[in-house]
């Protein structure tokens, strides 16, 4: 895990816990039932994780939300 720039710490396409482009949909500007997190289950550890700290709500990416 990458620790969170300022930059990247507002940015809506990255995934809160690796920094990586997190594919999100509604990010995007396309519609919620076109994004990859509406087909899978993903993972109570990981929304746990994404849920702690300081910044503000971001997408997880579909291999963080699964890895756990």
């Amino acid at each position: 895990m990458s620790i969170t720039s300022p930059a990247s710490h507002f940015d809506p396409k990255r995934c809160p816990l690796c920094e990586q482009d997190n594919q999100c949909a509604v990010a995007a500007g396309n519609e919620p039932s076109n994004c990859w997190c509406m087909a899978v289950k993903i993972d109570q550890q990981a929304k746990n994780r994404a849920n702690t700290g300081d910044c503000e709500k971001r997408c997880l990416c579909q291999q963080c939300g699964s890895s756990f």
